[in-house]
């Protein structure tokens, strides 16, 4: 026994008429295309060789192993876009470096409001240095501040 024996009547009498025709307008500022970027991170290999995607795509995340997963997308030859799902994820990327795959080092940089992820600048990695036989006196936080900065800029 049907529920609303007069439902293909309702159908047929239902209309849009002019109190329903007014236009949709959003009110408060929309920031979801400005945000679309928030939880990626841009990378670019540097090297001259072509780099396979696919094997990017499944060792990397193997690698990073991220809590609630990442999306990587090849945006032009050697580029990648990597979307997170966890802003932990992203950031222990960020700072966990530097990665490289196949001898290629990864530059990667978060995106910044507003920019076009081909467009993000790769001038500068991060990367750990390592120096032997320093004297006691100059095992000091200060001092390898100062040696960060005279090879580049101490982080």
């Amino acid at each position: 026994m049907a529920r609303y024996p007069n439902i293909n009547d309702q159908l047929a009498n239902l209309s849009v008429e002019d109190q329903e025709n007014e236009d949709l307008v959003f009110e408060g500022y929309i920031e979801e295309e400005v945000k679309k970027y928030e939880m990626c991170l841009v990378g670019q290999f540097l090297t001259e060789k072509n780099i396979n995607s696919r094997a990017i795509k499944s060792k990397i995340a193997d690698i990073w192993k991220p809590t609630m997963g990442v999306n990587i997308k090849e945006l032009e030859v050697g580029i990648f876009l990597f979307q997170f799902y966890h802003r932990k994820d992203k950031m222990w990327v960020m700072n966990g470096g530097p990665w490289s795959f196949d001898n290629a080092m990864l530059l990667i940089d978060s995106i910044s409001e507003g920019e076009e992820p081909l467009k993000v600048p790769f001038w500068w990695l991060n990367i750990w240095i390592q120096i032997h036989d320093l004297p006691s006196g100059f095992m000091l936080e200060a001092v390898g501040q100062q040696l960060g900065n005279f090879f580049g800029e101490f982080i």
